[in-house]
């Protein structure tokens, strides 16, 4: 598997690099072929968008930031075009009810869209990385949701690892997830400590998360043996990987500016021991 190609499954532009950029370029400098595979990228015209949320319905901004950042990676990259759930119907009251995942599985409206989209990765023989859905974003949990029926259906547990998203360098998110909860830091660890806003913000994202999590929906997953082995970061991967999250200057300047963002991703690195993967089999009969 380490000659095939690697496809990182995104939900939005910037969460493959923000977990994933020093692996993505570590193997893109070996010369193996890297496709970042973005699901939601896309939303209705700009003018219609609420001044207050144009830093994320601007995808012409959006996709530029996303294709200089793959290049310093050397990565590809493959959108999907599918609409965030921010811009889909009905409306959402809050921008925050992003975190409200709904009632039933069947409710998630680009979950065959995605399931279909990594088949098609998983049949032509990638090794793929998808989200654990960690945070309780709607978009994430699609895609993880997506991805777990793929594994379980196929038992493609050999093919498919499992990654981080940005939202588990806040400590109430990681708690919150079933397989995240597993690995914890100390306190004094905390990413929070290098960046208080960008803490306070994923603590709100925490905060706003309701609805079903992914083993409501998907009981079995809860079953399975999880088990984590970080991909340690080199101090030419971890400059790597921040020069590229920084050209996502709309998203990292809502996050404080470059320092913060910079300082607080490499605390988040030192706790977690580089970027954690996760992979999955079924688990031993009781």
């Amino acid at each position: 598997m380490p000659g095939s190609e690697l496809v990182v499954v995104s939900p939005h532009l910037d969460d493959a690099v923000l977990s994933l950029g020093g692996l993505i370029g570590r193997e893109a400098a070996a010369g193996r072929r890297v496709t970042v595979m973005s699901c939601f990228t896309a939303g209705p015209p700009l003018p219609s968008i609420p001044p207050a949320q144009r830093v994320f319905g601007d995808y012409s901004v959006r996709r530029a930031e996303d294709e200089r950042a793959l290049a310093a990676l050397g990565a590809e990259r493959r959108w999907l075009d599918l609409p965030e759930r921010i811009w889909r119907e009905p409306p959402l009251a809050r921008t925050l009810h992003v975190f409200r995942t709904p009632a039933a599985m069947d409710d998630f409206a680009q979950l065959r869209a995605v399931r279909a989209a990594i088949a098609d990765v998983i049949e032509r023989g990638a090794e793929v990385y998808v989200p654990l859905g960690i945070g309780h974003h709607v978009d994430h949990v699609e895609v993880a949701l997506a991805a777990l029926r793929e594994v379980l259906g196929r038992g493609a547990f050999e093919r498919v690892r499992f990654y981080e998203d940005p939202y588990a360098l806040g400590r109430a998110c990681r708690r919150a997830h079933f397989v995240a909860r597993r690995r914890m830091w100390k306190p004094l660890a905390a990413p929070a400590w290098a960046s208080p806003r960008v803490g306070a913000l994923l603590q709100l994202v925490a905060v706003s998360a309701r609805g079903p999590g992914i083993d409501d929906y998907l009981p079995e997953a809860a079953t399975l043996e999880w088990s984590c082995t970080p991909a340690p970061l080199g101090d030419g991967d971890e400059d790597r990987k921040l020069a590229a999250v920084c050209e996502y200057r709309s998203q990292v300047k809502a996050f404080g500016g470059e320092p913060r963002v910079r300082a607080f991703m490499r605390r988040g690195h030192r706790a977690l021991g580089g970027e954690p993967i996760w992979t999955c089999r079924p688990g031993r009969p009781r």
